[in-house]
């Protein structure tokens, strides 16, 4: 192993589809170099299997002299002396988030995600946002000039509480965006490298303006297809269909309403940009379906994760040989993570979109929000993009939805339940204060374990 190796701590690494895709990746980057990669959970059992499959992924390739794997719970002891620090954190995991879910349901509320807004997203940041705030803390104090980036949810609040609370200036990293543009590449068949989009946004509503191909203006061909597809009668699976190879404009009707309106896309798609427009959509009804339940099934997205994780369980356990495929695909999360280490080592200024406070960076917005916007991986870190084209109305749509967020990361950080009933309100998935306050305290009282602020 080489003593030049560059360190990269994974905190959350019981996430095991992340630890694995981002394993694959480095082993394939030659260009790279060497890596030690600790791996940090809280969970045993969860590190464990990710750090055995981890190592059996590097035996299996031969990389050991490349790539060494630690384990650890306790993140102090390995973040001295860290290059780059991601955080992949789920307090409380999939049982927390299927709990949210029934409990907002039980209130009439129906979500297809609850990872960034209306009540199950908050009830998340309650439970989160505070212990990424500890995280980054100590991320202050013994590793301050490493790359900071964090994929937790609920993406927003996480950004703007850690740099409000440290002054670090971490970078919130989801694939939404590179997902959504590809897909626009699709419609119009199209090789993705040669689209270019701008945008600017809040993570899971991140309205993309401009999208060219070979530099020319694509959206009449979007719009053509588009157009063409909705005067056609859907095939009813693919209203709300969370998994599908090729798009088509009906797995995204209501995106595709905000375009005509605005003429810009929403990223990521229905299924997180319905969240931000609760009135459009109230007691769940979404163009004949239900949100969370037959369109884009929480209880389908849950299982599946499940059934991911048991099968990676069972190779790092030897009770199933290791599944080579990961080596010769990507697309998962850590995919732009990887190309962000690349362009960061080299200087390659490469642009990818970023999470990153705002200060001024997208006018009429908050300075202390974060926002999802364009941003150049240099040697020097992440250097955000200017997007003062965005106008008024999408600024005003986004200005909106942040103000639940201000609220929310204030209640989850001084424990408060009366910001959160506030929050609640602000959200617009309720507005009567006694039954804002009853959901509030049946979240609160079930997620108890995970919220020692409220106690």
């Amino acid at each position: 192993m080489a003593t030049d190796a560059r360190v990269l701590v994974l905190i959350g690494a019981g996430s095991a589809v992340f630890t694995r895709g981002l394993l694959a990746d480095l082993i394939g980057a030659d260009d790279l170099g060497s890596w030690e990669i600790r791996l940090v959970d809280v969970d045993t059992e969860n590190l464990n299997i990710a750090a055995d499959l981890a190592e059996q992924m590097v035996a299996a390739r031969g990389a050991g002299d490349k790539i060494r794997v630690t384990r650890s719970t306790d993140r102090r002891a390995v973040l001295p002396g860290a290059d780059f620090i991601v955080t992949c954190v789920g307090v409380g995991g999939r049982p927390a988030w299927q709990l949210d879910h029934e409990i907002v349901q039980k209130h009439g509320i129906y979500q297809p995600v609850g990872d960034s807004i209306m009540p199950g997203g908050i009830s998340r940041l309650l439970r989160t946002t505070p212990v990424l705030v500890e995280i980054a803390h100590d991320i202050a104090e013994l590793a301050p000039d490493a790359f900071f980036f964090n994929y937790s949810n609920p993406m927003t609040a996480n950004v703007q509480a850690i740099h409000q609370e440290t002054g670090l200036d971490v970078v919130g990293l989801c694939h939404g965006m590179h997902h959504i543009q590809r897909e626009l590449a699709q419609l119009i068949d199209a090789p993705f490298e040669r689209t270019s989009t701008l945008y600017a946004g809040i993570n899971h509503l991140t309205f993309i303006y401009d999208f060219r191909l070979d530099g020319k203006d694509a959206w009449p061909q979007i719009r053509e297809r588009v157009h063409r597809e909705l005067a056609e009668a859907p095939d009813p699976a693919d209203i709300g269909n969370i998994f599908y190879e090729k798009p088509t404009a009906w797995h995204n009707p209501f995106a595709w309403e905000l375009f005509d309106r605005y003429g810009a896309f929403a990223a990521a798609g229905d299924r997180h940009v319905v969240e931000f427009f609760p009135e459009r959509f109230w007691q769940g009804d979404y163009y004949g379906k239900k949100l969370g339940i037959d369109a884009f099934s929480l209880p389908e997205i849950l299982e599946w994760g499940e059934d991911r994780y048991q099968g990676m369980r069972r190779q790092a356990t030897g009770e199933e040989p290791l599944d080579e495929s990961i080596f010769h695909r990507s697309g998962g999360e850590q995919e732009q993570l990887i190309a962000i280490i690349r362009s960061i080592t080299l200087d390659s200024r490469e642009m990818f979109s970023c999470n990153v406070i705002n200060n001024g960076l997208v006018p009429g917005l908050p300075d202390w929000s974060a926002v999802e916007i364009p941003g150049v991986a240099t040697a020097r870190g992440i250097r955000p993009i200017s997007v003062p084209d965005l106008g008024k109305p999408l600024t005003s749509i986004l200005a909106r939805r942040l103000t639940s967020v201000d609220l929310a990361v204030e209640a989850a950080l001084q424990g408060d339940r009366n910001l959160v009933i506030e929050a609640m309100i602000a959200d617009g998935a309720l507005f009567d204060a006694d039954k804002a306050a009853a959901l509030t305290d049946d979240l609160i009282a079930a997620q108890a374990q995970h919220l020692p602020r409220f106690s």
